[in-house]
């Protein structure tokens, strides 16, 4: 499941994450995906991007999705994007 969405200040493009530790950036408009997923190693419990849409930070951590288990610790990754991979693509006829 889902567990974070932030939207991009700019383009209303937006990055999803999961459970199984995905950040995905998506094109809502033309309901299509901009890029093979970002993983990282544990579920994914918040994401944002920065004012200027350049920055997303994500929080990694554990949410017992699985009952209690040995898990990575939590992390907080800060990931700079650039435009290709937020900018919504042009529609295709």
């Amino acid at each position: 499941p889902v567990n974070a969405l932030g939207f991009h200040p700019t383009y209303g493009t937006f990055a999803t994450g999961g459970c199984d530790g995905n950040v995905i950036m998506w094109d809502g408009q033309n309901k299509k995906r901009l890029q093979l997923p970002w993983k990282y190693p544990s579920s994914i419990a918040s994401l944002s991007f920065n004012h200027t849409g350049t920055t997303l930070a994500i929080a990694s951590s554990y949410t017992y999705e699985e009952g209690q288990k040995d898990h990575p610790p939590d992390q907080i990754f800060i990931r700079s994007v650039n435009e290709v991979e937020v900018r919504p693509r042009p529609k295709q006829a």
